[in-house]
């Protein structure tokens, strides 16, 4: 190894022992996160025959967040918009490529790198591990392609199919660990750093394709040594067996980004450059400046939860788990009481019996028992021993620390689909929803802003910078033949510029989803107050409001194709002439009302707008509505 690289292999090794050291009671808070998210617990102060069941609040919780933000993206056709940034060209007919455009070739590549189940699996190490963290980058594909080749001639021809092994260039996300990523402590930026266990052989794949790699450094390498600790540390995320490489030789290799100082002088080094370390102890590449156009590092992190001066934040789960390992022990102490009311503990008097050994094995059912004549009659040779009562405090209790779990962990019952244990009323449900879609919102928004917007610019960007070694045949498929050649034959550097300088990046589907819920409830609370009162009703009327708009929003906010809904007809057309539309035939106005009924709807439309009752006969919506 060179002396001249010496200092730079000291200084990523010092900066990352600084952030393993600032992260280590991070890391295991995370560990008993994902243990208890995998169903593990630790009974090893249990007897024989005691119970050793899991609850799966903290797994339950977990996916039902995923699917919320997952959900947002699937329900919804647009849930991100790109835009021009110039004011005067909003639509971007002066640009090289049109943000429509690059939407719709955005959307191909999204699909191609599943990007949907990448959010999940992205939120979800957010809740469980405090920090989502994900590699934007790209790959090259083979894209096979077949023709057929006949050979001979008449009933002699031979038809062989031939495979021309082309390639084709795809983005990709990759999801990182936490216990992988070593972030600046100090939040000043300073540098980032992640780490693998790669085979050695696509290592030296990858040297081959890029020439700032050291191939004789990478030659020097062998199979990292602590491979078996790597593996058994990955396993407890996955909940997979450990099973550590024998065959394959894996070496350890180290990703630095950031600027290198000098550690006497404090000058710069080596600012906005990369380096890649080979088990600890080889420089494989760099320091080089950093490759990317966009001068960025194409590692996106964000935390659901953020916290003041903490690159980590705080994760969801955390107080979660810890709740719900106690409501385990409790919950298996109430299950050993329940068995023992059910099975029972028996006293028997051996003295009595005619021959001891015929309990030896236990009493079975419909068994006989002989006995001597030292025991009275009527007296009993067996009886029970009360031992497995529940006291109510215990239950209390147990409800209590139940209520406390699914607080920590921004959820509740329902949401778990399970029914409360209490008598909930439907004015608590709701209460008890919209704080937590608000709670939601803002993780939402800040879940957008920090880690989906990032993500998609640097895809945008990434795509633009490989925009020559993307197969011509997918811009052809997306926009035509004359179109889609013209832009194949574009130069990368131009789409680039004029993408980066032109368009901007908007999120916004997750945070819609959850607003519409709240947007719902708010409109059923609104009916809930309009049905209970028929003034109310003829105010809204006066005022100029309609009903068929209330409608209108009410379907939109729990998304419903209101096109489908729509007959052939175009709308309702009243068979009475003396019927108006949205009212009851027959109806009357109020009398004892003091404000003059509208003409147009009378008061028994109103009625039937909110459950079909009479003006002064509304009954107020069910709790099972309002959930």
């Amino acid at each position: 190894m060179a002396d001249d690289t010496s200092y730079e292999l000291r200084y990523v090794l010092a900066v990352r022992q600084e952030s393993e050291m600032a992260k280590k009671n991070r890391m295991v808070q995370n560990k008993d996160n994902y243990t208890m998210y995998h169903l593990e617990h630790d009974f090893s102060q249990k007897m024989k025959g005691q119970s050793k069941e899991v609850l799966s609040k903290v797994r339950n919780a977990t996916e039902s967040a995923k699917s919320t933000f997952q959900q947002a993206l699937a329900d919804l056709g647009e849930w991100y918009r790109v835009t021009a940034r110039s004011k005067e060209d909003p639509e971007g007919d002066g640009m090289l490529i049109k943000p429509y455009e690059m939407q719709c070739l955005m959307n191909y590549f999204l699909n191609r790198a599943g990007y949907f189940a990448h959010v999940g699996n992205s939120v979800q190490s957010g809740l469980l591990g405090s920090l989502a963290i994900s590699r934007v980058h790209g790959k090259m594909v083979p894209k096979p392609k077949f023709t057929l080749r006949k050979k001979g001639k008449g009933s002699r021809s031979e038809t062989t199919v031939l495979v021309d092994d082309e390639q084709t260039w795809e983005l990709r996300f990759s999801d990182l660990r936490q216990e992988d990523y070593f972030p600046d402590p100090t939040c000043s930026d300073l540098f980032e750093i992640d780490e693998c266990m790669m085979d050695l052989h696509v290592l030296k794949k990858i040297a081959k394709a890029d020439p700032d790699y050291d191939m004789e450094a990478i030659n020097r390498l062998k199979a990292w040594g602590d491979a078996d600790l790597s593996e058994q540390e990955r396993s407890q995320e996955t909940g997979q067996n450990v099973s550590a490489p024998r065959m394959r030789p894996r070496v350890k290799v180290t990703n630095f980004f950031g600027t290198i100082v000098d550690e006497v002088t404090g000058d710069i080094k080596h600012e906005n450059c990369i380096m890649t370390i080979g088990n600890d102890m080889e420089i494989i590449r760099g320091p080089i400046p950093n490759p990317m156009w966009h001068q960025k590092n194409d590692i996106v992190a964000a935390a659901l939860i953020e916290f003041t001066n903490s690159p980590w934040g705080i994760a969801m789960m955390d107080a979660g788990t810890k709740h719900n390992r106690s409501l385990i022990e409790l919950f298996n102490l109430m299950l050993d009481s329940a068995f023992k009311s059910v099975w029972g503990v028996n006293q028997i008097r051996t003295d009595v019996l005619a021959d001891p050994t015929q309990i030896t094995d236990g009493i079975r059912w419909g068994s006989n028992i002989q006995v001597d004549s030292r025991l009275p009659l009527g007296g009993k040779v067996m009886e029970p021993v009360i031992t497995g009562e529940i006291p109510s405090e215990v239950i209390t209790m147990f409800n209590l620390l139940t209520q406390e779990t699914l607080t920590a962990m921004k959820t509740n019952d329902l949401r778990m689909g399970a029914q409360s244990m209490r008598a909930v009323k439907a004015t608590e449900v709701v209460a008890a929803e919209n704080s937590i879609t608000s709670e939601f919102q803002g993780v939402a928004k800040n879940f957008e802003s920090k880690k989906i917007q990032p993500e998609l610019e640097l895809a945008c960007w990434t795509i633009c910078q490989n925009w020559d070694l993307i197969d011509s045949e997918v811009f052809v498929s997306l926009f035509g033949r004359d179109r889609g050649e013209a832009m194949a034959a574009m130069k990368p550097q131009e789409v680039f510029v004029s993408t980066v300088n032109g368009m901007k990046f908007e999120v916004f589907g997750i945070s819609e989803t959850l607003r519409r819920q709240a947007d719902f409830r708010k409109y059923t609370t609104f009916m809930q107050v309009m049905g209970a009162s028929p003034m109310f009703m003829e105010a809204y009327l006066q005022a100029g409001y309609t009903f068929d708009k209330l409608l209108e929003q009410v379907m939109t906010a729990i998304d419903i194709n209101k096109s489908k809904l729509k007959g052939k007809g175009g709308g309702y057309a009243p068979s009475n002439p003396m019927e108006q539309p949205g009212g009851a035939p027959g109806a009357s106005p109020n009398m004892m009302s003091q404000q003059p009924s509208p003409a147009n709807v009378p008061q028994g439309g109103l009625a039937a707008v909110f459950g079909g009752a009479g003006p002064n006969q509304m009954q107020q919506p069910s709790a099972q509505a309002l959930r």
